[in-house]
């Protein structure tokens, strides 16, 4: 064992490192595909129409990238005859677009655009425009409704298997084209445009054994945290929703861990709107902390990271497939391997509150003792900024399959429909 541990030690100094990467673990935050495209609708397939559904579909796509409408606003105005922003994009749209098509959605038609990641990276890196990586946290949502006193959960059908120690599936396209309602639809399409994965418990007897409604219904926090313990999820959002008049008034929670980040009430006539409004509160608050600013100039921070109980080559792989795709992080260097401690060098972009947010989104890396900010000067000699942390990959390794994996933000095909502001955060 020892010679393979000293073996690989070596191999890694000596840089043969891509095919460790596909031996790492899952990951507990999302990994969100397709953030690049996006649908809309069309009356004709002229010039004319094409070309402000490029403008649309940009649209869309800034919005998941950046998390900031003023920004989206400010980069694609409306064509209104209004003055013109100082960043807003010189020339039309179409330099963005990678692909398109046109399909039919039962009698409407779709434009559906891929759009150019380097084209598009480039262009809010010129701009200094701040940028929201695709590993997202992922929320867990209890989502109870009060219609005229018929009280319900918005839940998940349980359609998997009773062998399995944790039935959770992220919202997806299938799941909810096989459990339409009301409520989940939209909650469905909000997390498409905004490329927020959300999940929804089953509330099944496990559930019900743990949470009564109406202790969701009461919003009472540890109960419901006691019955998310099941669900791999990074944050909770506690909802609860009654008729209002002719409308609708929602009350609701984010919370992380124990602590309560962000909370709101809305007001709307109809379904989709609420779950809109509730839905850009969350997505608005998360870019808003996640969001990454490009460097000014060629000039990126640099920290050193040491990271124990690394001992074999898929706890090796894991750190480093960990780090690789997060957004502040722009480059990991493996500096030494010494016993079961593995120093890397990493350059990254912003403050280290927000890498250090980045990193959390992964359990298995634990943050060891030291300063509240987590920063750790070590050796006085050279002052360099270390961070500590202890890898665990243990942590989450009874987890569904699918977690940690790409949930796809997924454009919505022929023959389906989705669910067409007051949010306050403290």
């Amino acid at each position: 064992m020892e010679q393979r541990i000293d073996r690989f030690r070596a191999g890694l100094l000596t840089g043969g490192l891509l095919l460790l990467l596909v031996l790492a673990g899952p990951a507990q935050a999302v990994v969100v595909d397709r953030l690049y495209q996006a649908v809309v609708p069309v009356d004709d397939t002229g010039p004319g129409a094409r070309d402000e559904a490029f403008r649309q579909a940009l649209r869309q796509v800034l919005l998941r990238l950046t998390g900031d409408p003023a920004d989206v606003r400010e980069l694609v105005p409306a064509d209104d005859g209004g003055s013109t922003p100082e960043r807003a994009l010189d020339g039309d749209a179409a330099r963005f677009i990678d692909a398109f098509s046109y399909r039919r959605n039962e009698e409407k038609l779709e434009l559906h655009a891929t759009l150019s990641a380097p084209a598009v990276g480039q262009m809010l890196a010129e701009r200094g425009v701040a940028v929201w990586g695709a590993s997202r946290p992922r929320i867990l949502v209890w989502f109870a409704v009060d219609d005229r006193g018929d009280r319900e959960l918005i839940h998940r059908e349980n359609t998997l298997p009773p062998f399995l120690e944790e039935p959770m599936q992220p919202l997806d396209r299938e799941a909810i084209a096989a459990e339409r309602g009301p409520w989940k639809e939209p909650l469905w399409a909000e997390s498409q445009r905004r490329g927020l994965p959300l999940a929804l418990p089953f509330h099944d007897d496990r559930d019900r054994s743990e949470v009564s409604l109406s202790e969701i219904w009461g919003l009472f926090q540890r109960p419901i945290q006691q019955a998310s313990r099941r669900y791999p999820h990074d944050l909770m959002a506690t909802v609860r929703v009654n008729r209002a008049g002719g409308g609708w008034r929602a009350r609701w929670q984010l919370w992380r861990g124990d602590d309560r980040v962000a909370d709101g009430v809305v007001r709307e006539d109809e379904r989709a709107m609420v779950v809109r409004q509730l839905v850009d509160a969350w997505a608005d608050r998360l870019a808003d902390r996640y969001a990454v600013a490009p460097p000014k100039g060629q000039d990126l921070r640099s920290s050193h990271m040491v990271v124990t109980n690394v001992g074999s080559l898929e706890s090796y792989a894991g750190v480093r497939r960990s780090l690789a795709g997060l957004e502040p992080i722009r480059s990991v260097q493996v500096e030494t391997v010494q016993q079961h401690h593995l120093t890397l060098e990493l350059a990254f972009n912003g403050d280290l509150r927000v890498l250090r947010d980045y990193i959390g989104l992964d359990e298995r890396l634990v943050l060891m003792g030291g300063p509240p900010d987590g920063a750790i000067p070590a050796d006085p000699e050279d002052g360099a900024l270390r961070l500590y942390y202890r890898w665990d990959g243990e942590r989450g390794s009874g987890m569904l399959p699918g977690r940690g994996e790409a949930q796809e933000i997924v454009p919505l095909d022929s023959g389906e429909d989705a669910g067409a502001s007051g949010a306050t955060l403290q």
